[in-house]
C-alpha cells in the first residue's frame, strides 16, 4: 500500500501486476500476478473494496495532514512502519520484536517531544539513546535500523511528518479519520 497513490493503482496491481507509470523491477525476484483475466469485473471490485477497506487506504482531507503523508510515503516510512505507520512489521533483535507504531503505546516512551522526533529521523536515533547502553544493545542489534536520512528531509519535510504522526495519533484505527 506505500507505494499506491489512488484506488486506480490497487486495481491496476491486481488486474494487470503493477500500475502503468510504474516501470517492472528488473532485478526482483517476485512479481505480483496479473489477475485481470482470471477474475470477473465483479471479483474485481470486492477484491479493491477489500484491499481499501484493510488497509484503511486513503489520504487525509486535512491538506497539512496529506502532506505529511506524502512525506512518509516519498521517504519510505510504511515500509518498515506498516501501513500509516501503525505498524504489523516484526524487527528481530529489537526490544520488542517489532517496528514501532507511530499510534502504539511505545511511541510516548520512544518520542519525548519534537526534538526527539527530528533527531530520530535525522539521525537514526535519539541523544537519550544513544547515551543509554541498554538502549543501544537493542539498536546495534535490531535487523531493521531507523535510517539517518539527515539533511535529505528539511525542517518543512520534517514539520510536515510531525503533523501526520499526530494525526495517526489522534485517530486510532476504526475512528472516523476525515
Amino acid at each position: 500500500m506505500m507505494w499506491n497513490r489512488s484506488e486506480a493503482d490497487v486495481r491496476e496491481w491486481i488486474v494487470r501486476g503493477r500500475p502503468a507509470h510504474r516501470l517492472p523491477d528488473e532485478g526482483a525476484l517476485l512479481s505480483m500476478p496479473a489477475y485481470g483475466r482470471h477474475l470477473s469485473s465483479g471479483e474485481i471490485d470486492d477484491l479493491v473494496a477489500y484491499f481499501l477497506a484493510v488497509a484503511q487506504f486513503g489520504w487525509p482531507a486535512d491538506p497539512a495532514v496529506a502532506e505529511g503523508r506524502e512525506v512518509a510515503t516519498r521517504l519510505g516510512c510504511f515500509g518498515c512502519h506498516g501501513p500509516e505507520g501503525r505498524g504489523l512489521v516484526a524487527n528481530p533483535g529489537s526490544f520488542k520484536g517489532y517496528v514501532p507504531p507511530w499510534d502504539g503505546p511505545d511511541y510516548p516512551e520512544l518520542v519525548r517531544d519534537d526534538a526527539e522526533f527530528g533527531q530520530w529521523v535525522r539521525n537514526g536515533i535519539t541523544d537519550r539513546f544513544r547515551s543509554n547502553p541498554a538502549a543501544r544493545h537493542f539498536l546495534d542489534s535490531q535487523a531493521i535500523p531507523m535510517p539517518a536520512y539527515g539533511d535529505r528531509v528539511s525542517d518543512e519535510d520534517l514539520a510536515a511528518l510531525r503533523t501526520y504522526v499526530a494525526w495517526v495519533r489522534a485517530h486510532p484505527r476504526g475512528s472516523d479519520v476525515k
